[in-house]
């Protein structure tokens, strides 16, 4: 039963362990906390379990039987953290249960460390990372900024961009950004565990975890800035992955080594006999079985729900963006890790041209298939957030601007930016493939509680969504800007060929 409820729960997991660097290391933390479990349970006390225990069977039943709706939320928002933090807590209070019914409250607090340690696998809140990304990589572009002209390498940070020489280093491509410290984070936890500290070396060794990760990427900044600087941006991509691991390993052996140190600073505690205790089987074999029922029927109705709902909407629509290539000074960019890891996108493009006016384009297609990511991720990063990351100053949002093109209307959020005194028109728009609002809009800004239960009630999960982003230099007013994004989007956009076309991927 508790295998059945973990094994749920960590396959809910794994496309962020797959898709997202930062959260890579939780396919080890599973195996981690079932070390240290085993470790406690080499080293568990005598049980004295509660009496009258089949009374006590009603908490893990009431525990399992709010897995069923909670799952069904899930299955619309798999990311949202609240979400994901409580349906987590289903295995986590199981647990405490299984050592609670064995023996009793004393071995709930023996046991609580590595029940608890699989918490370090799931995704921190958002405005927590976003905090701390923004903090870590701008405080990083600022110091490396300093670092390289003191070396003689005159640089200057600007958001999160640092210029050297003629190249612009962007800080989230340069740095991994917040996966360091996660991992660090995690790693001095184990380690605490590991040598059995007491509270004040695990708090000590936490906040360690927090120095290593921000030295290391901060030498690891400005070691890429200066290649970038001295030998060209290629240079610097071609060092980019070794250089990452090399401050990886270097940070984590730099934690083992500190845990080392605090570890020969203390008196080692008199090895305890250790004493063999029989322990029972938690729970009856009855309850086990229908706890395991139940667990998979959840499954079973969650997706019914969704595709009940899902088969009385309509076909969705199919086009495509084909970016113009013959331009002059065309050239395709990849997004930064960080961006592609928060959204998840199937397809994504970014590119960059000058017109026969002129104007300086770029532009960028996003695409998610129908599958198991949140419909809310494509609305939850806008240009108001990133642009100004990348050192753009907003002067005013400029409405709506609806973009009719053959039979497809683009509902366009527009925006005035300033850069180095030039005007860049912003113009942003999110599609769904199958529209779940009457005009087709969809909100630019994290999704709410409510809306996201809205969301589940209607029986909408993420059934294909893009997003379609253009910005221009070059056009003296706004409807200038407007009336060259019309003629741009009639050369291309085009109807979808059948190759763009996936199925859903619910696995």
């Amino acid at each position: 039963m508790l295998a059945a409820a973990w094994l749920l729960v960590w396959n809910q997991q794994r496309l962020e362990w797959s898709v997202n660097p930062t959260y890579g290391y939780g396919w080890a933390v599973p195996l981690l906390a079932a070390y240290l479990f085993w470790e406690r349970w080499q080293r568990r006390g005598e049980a004295r379990p509660p009496r009258a225990r089949l009374a006590w069977l009603i908490v893990p039943a009431l525990i399992l039987f709010i897995y069923l709706p909670l799952r069904v939320i899930q299955e619309a928002n798999p990311d949202w953290v609240k979400i994901n933090w409580s349906i987590a807590g289903v295995p986590i209070l199981l647990s405490l249960a299984a050592v609670f019914l064995i023996g009793g409250w004393r071995y709930v607090l023996f046991f609580a460390f590595p029940i608890f340690f699989c918490l370090t696998a799931l995704p921190w809140p958002v405005w927590m990372e976003e905090y701390l990304v923004q903090s870590l990589m701008r405080g990083n572009a600022v110091v490396s900024a300093e670092v390289l002209t003191i070396a003689g390498h005159p640089a200057f940070a600007q958001g999160n961009l640092i210029q050297i020489g003629a190249t612009w280093v962007n800080v989230e491509e340069a740095c991994s950004g917040i996966r360091s410290l996660q991992t660090a984070f995690m790693v001095s936890l184990f380690f605490g565990e590991f040598y059995r500290f007491r509270i004040g070396a695990r708090a000590g060794l936490m906040l360690a975890s927090f120095g290593v990760a921000f030295i290391f990427n901060l030498l690891r900044t400005i070691f890429l800035t200066y290649v970038a600087g001295t030998a060209g941006a290629p240079e610097m991509e071609r060092w980019h992955d070794t250089v990452g691991n090399v401050a990886m390993i270097a940070g984590l052996a730099s934690l083992w080594l500190l845990a080392e140190l605090f570890r020969r600073g203390r008196k080692a505690p008199e090895a305890a006999p250790v004493k063999r205790y029989r322990a029972r089987v938690p729970f009856p074999f009855v309850f086990a079985l229908a706890a395991v029922l139940w667990l998979g029927g959840s499954e079973v109705a969650t997706a019914a729900w969704y595709r009940v709902h899902e088969s009385r909407m309509p076909a969705p629509s199919e086009w495509d963006v084909t970016w113009p290539a013959q331009a002059l000074d065309f050239q395709r960019t990849d997004f930064p890790e960080r961006t592609r890891a928060i959204l998840k996108y199937n397809r994504g493009e970014s590119v960059s041209w000058r017109s026969s006016e002129g104007y300086l384009w770029q532009g960028y297609y996003l695409r998610w298939f129908p599958g198991r990511v949140s419909k809310f991720l494509s609305g939850g990063h806008y240009p108001t957030v990133c642009l100004p990351a990348a050192g753009l100053k907003l002067v005013e949002e400029t409405g709506r601007f609806d973009c009719h093109v053959g039979g497809l209307t683009i509902p366009f959020r527009t925006y005035l930016f300033e850069s180095n005194g030039h005007d860049v028109y912003v113009f942003h728009a999110i599609m769904e493939d199958v529209p779940t609002t009457p005009d087709g809009h969809v909100a630019y800004r994290q999704a709410n509680s409510m809306e996201r239960l809205r969301s589940v009630w209607r029986g909408e999960r993420n059934l294909g969504q893009r997003v379609l982003g253009l910005a221009v230099t070059g056009p003296f007013t706004a409807g200038d800007a407007r009336a060259a994004v019309k003629q741009l989007l009639t050369d291309v956009v085009e109807p979808a060929s059948p190759s763009s076309v996936r199925p859903p991927d619910r696995s």
